[in-house]
């Protein structure tokens, strides 16, 4: 039977080593591919992302959503992304998953 998850939490880079071995959303910039991962920066930090399958290509940034799990080496294996306008407000998301995973938690999560 294949692990499939009923959600993914959303969370920021500075949560990375709490989630380890969970699903999670990471929203950023690609960087670059780097043959069998590609580099994500998430809030100032790369995160290493593999099974990424049809990176979209572009001359802007490239902002996306991605779906995945995390690795106990820190490498997310993405299960599925989304491609993000280009105006995006990373600063209020950032304080909005802050909320979510902190005093608001219990109205988002079990």
């Amino acid at each position: 039977m294949t692990d499939i998850p009923t959600s993914y939490q959303r969370i920021n880079a500075d949560m990375i080593i709490k989630f380890k071995g969970q699903y999670v959303t990471l929203v950023g910039k690609l960087l670059q591919s780097k043959g069998d991962y590609v580099e994500f920066m998430v809030d100032g930090s790369i995160v290493k992302v593999t099974e990424i399958e049809e990176v979209p290509e572009s001359n802007e940034d490239i902002l996306l959503e991605i779906r995945g799990k995390l690795n106990d080496d820190g490498f997310l294996e993405a299960k599925e992304f989304t491609e993000l306008d280009q105006t995006f407000d990373f600063e209020l998301y950032k304080k909005a998953i802050n909320m979510v995973q902190g005093q608001f938690r219990e109205l988002f999560y079990d």
